[in-house]
């Protein structure tokens, strides 16, 4: 039976399995340039610690979303649910932590709630319509992301999010899908939906960090990495090297890890679409290094 995501009932999984998804992403290792269990790869400001308290405020503000949704509060409630979300975490940690999550985790439990229906097969164009409805006044201005696509005429997360998210629905889910398929375990099928989106984001910022540089790295690395998943092979010892050398470049892919994060909190709220009960665990055991 399809899943009729616009009750409430199944919205507030939704809003907890966001959460679910950001802490797999998180505690996923190791993964080039970005916080993980082992270091905080090019983000000397951040640790893991930082990142998995910011994890439980998005469960949070997630809440906060979906009660905002079911009362059917406008689209400017939301919004500023989203801005103070961010300086929640401004405050607390100093930084920006999960700030692409936010708002990508909002859209997501926007379109949800209203798609067609209430049918999961239709949420990709109710995103792009509730992402519309948030742009029709003014497009984010005035922050970094913003600089960034105006400098490389680069689309990022405000074209993903008027597309539907294309890199959740067309190359993370069906990554995880195949990996089902494959009889892949947890963690390579983690790591070659990240290594789809390395190949398929366009990452302002790594944008902002190495400029077209940066990007062409991410597209070569992710290609090399899910050859290694593909063909089974240990991807350990390249991804480790890779962080070293991002962290050198001071290169890092904070969109991937927040739509693989993302991605993945849909696959726990809608299994069906990757096909088992329970793909995915936020404590799926990692080997410590060294």
């Amino acid at each position: 039976m399809p899943i009729d995501c616009s009750k409430p009932a199944f919205t507030r999984p939704l809003a907890d399995a966001l959460a679910d998804g950001l802490a797999v992403e998180l505690d996923l290792t190791p993964k080039p340039g970005l916080v993980d269990r082992w270091d905080s790869g090019s983000h000397p400001d951040l640790s893991y610690d930082s990142m998995r308290c910011s994890v439980e405020l998005l469960r949070t503000y997630f809440q906060d979303c979906q009660r905002a949704l079911v009362a059917a509060e406008p689209v400017e409630a939301l919004r500023a649910l989203g801005v103070r979300a961010e300086q929640r975490m401004l405050r607390l940690f100093g930084t920006n932590t999960h700030r692409g999550a936010i708002f990508l985790g909002g859209l997501l439990l926007a379109g949800a709630h209203t798609a067609e229906g209430g049918q999961v097969d239709k949420v990709p164009a109710a995103v792009s319509a509730a992402a519309a409805r948030l742009f029709a006044t003014r497009l984010p201005a005035g922050t970094v992301g913003a600089q960034v696509r105006a400098r490389y005429q680069a689309g990022g997360i405000v074209d993903e999010a008027l597309q539907g998210l294309p890199s959740v629905f067309q190359v993370a889910l069906p990554a995880l899908r195949e990996s089902v398929r494959m009889g892949l375990e947890p963690r390579s099928m983690l790591y070659l939906a990240m290594a789809r989106l390395m190949r398929a984001v366009e990452d302002t910022t790594a944008l902002r960090r190495c400029g077209p540089e940066g990007l062409r790295i991410l597209r070569a690395d992710g290609l090399l990495l899910e050859s290694l998943v593909l063909d089974r092979e240990d991807c350990e010892c390249f991804l480790t090297a890779s962080n070293d050398r991002y962290r050198g470049l001071r290169l890092t892919m904070g969109g991937v890890a927040d739509l693989l994060g993302i991605s993945v909190g849909w696959s726990l709220f809608a299994p069906g679409q990757v096909g088992v009960a329970a793909p995915l665990s936020a404590s799926e055991p990692i080997a410590e290094s060294g």
